[in-house]
């Protein structure tokens, strides 16, 4: 195993630089199936996300010299995962999903890029399936409480919150005929290889992924008696099918990550410590890579669906956490780093899963005085 040397790739800018453009999480691609088109939120100034504050959806047209061409408008996005943009998988036509606030909460938009047609479901996108026939929803106006960088904050912040009701959790919604199904509650969530901090604490889910055939979701089942404490959340990576059947605990963290520290930390603390669970995403239908600890090893890991296998990925050269993708052929991940505290810079980087080779393509500046809630990471596709 060994580091190439940093290489200085092509660097070019798409969006005009009069606004903020950025697409959203790392494990959805902003291209279309041809690669003319690269979908797009623009913001004007780093504002925090709120009842008033709108982003503008739209694309840049690759042969039109990258001009940025709006669509429409929403006020359910936040800087790390935007509204959850995406082209609608599976499909001849030119159609995005996307969130956006509703009377009721929030709601999935599908958008109809050639005819500016929508059409509204009674429930925010969390995860599509690659088929395109359904999406997998959670409440995005919990995770304004309990993990505000991904909430949303379209209606007023509820605070106090059921620690973990049965009727809110993992809804099922069919998008030909709108019917939603919830089909893991978070009362399910607490009872199920319960431990001992569970009791007393409030449960939420994020990261959502559905496999390449649509038969199982992943996503993360993380618990704090303090949510505005990120150093005092607990995580487990999980995983079930669609209709509610053969639920998995792939990973636990046994404790919290920082016990007993304050929530005054640099920024970027939480992302780099060690003892945390996150951005797992399938490799293909029965393999999840996720960055995690086990035996006090904190390394990017390889798990299986179906067994108890587990593989660590890249241990002696890749250390830290990050937001990582894999080539459709699985012999490249691209990954980013959190910014180092002496300079600022985040690398990119590219590992070789054959040679088990690194090459860092570069490092870009974060600036500091951007908020937790008022930035987004790399993410590299």
């Amino acid at each position: 195993m060994s580091r190439k040397e940093t290489c200085e790739p092509k660097i070019r800018r798409v969006s005009d630089g009069f606004s903020h453009c950025f697409f959203g999480y790392y494990d959805k691609c902003p291209w279309d199936q041809s690669n003319r088109y690269l979908l797009s939120h623009s913001i004007l100034g780093a504002q925090l996300p709120s009842e008033d504050t709108l982003a503008t959806i739209g694309y840049c047209d690759a042969e039109a010299g990258n001009e940025f061409i709006p669509l429409t408008t929403t006020d359910s996005w936040n800087w790390q995962q935007g509204s959850m943009l995406q082209w609608l998988e599976n499909c001849s036509e030119k159609k995005i999903l996307f969130n956006r606030t509703t009377p009721q909460g929030y709601g999935t938009v599908l958008f109809d890029i050639d005819s500016n047609e929508e059409r509204l479901y009674g429930r925010p996108l969390a995860a599509a399936s690659p088929q395109g026939d359904f999406i997998v929803s959670y409440n995005y106006g919990r995770l304004a409480v309990t993990h505000s960088a991904i909430g949303y904050f379209g209606h007023p912040v509820d605070c106090d919150l059921e620690f973990c009701p049965a009727n809110d959790g993992l809804f099922f919604l069919d998008l030909e005929t709108g019917k939603e199904v919830l089909f893991f509650s978070y009362k399910d969530a607490s009872i199920f290889s319960p431990e001992d901090s569970m009791s007393e604490a409030t449960h939420w889910f994020s990261h959502a992924a559905v496999n390449p055939s649509g038969g199982r979701v992943l996503f993360l089942h993380r618990w704090s008696e303090c949510v505005t404490d990120e150093n005092q959340w607990f995580h487990r990576l999980m995983t079930i099918s669609p209709d509610g059947s053969d639920v998995k605990v792939l990973q636990s963290s046994e404790y919290p990550l920082l016990a007993g520290q304050t929530n005054d930390v640099w920024t970027y603390e939480y992302e780099k410590n060690v003892n945390q669970i996150s951005h797992p995403v399938w490799l293909d239908d029965n393999h999840i890579l996720a960055w995690s600890t086990r035996n006090g090893r904190s390394r990017y890991h390889r798990y299986s669906d179906r067994s108890a296998d587990v593989e660590e990925i890249g241990g002696h050269i890749l250390r830290e956490n990050g937001h990582f993708t894999c080539s459709p052929n699985k012999k490249w991940l691209l990954t980013d780093t959190y910014p180092d505290p002496d300079d600022f810079k985040r690398g990119l980087l590219l590992f070789d899963m054959e040679t088990e080779e690194v090459t860092r393509l570069g490092d870009f500046f974060a600036d500091p005085s951007l908020t937790k809630d008022a930035r987004c990471d790399l993410h590299p596709r």
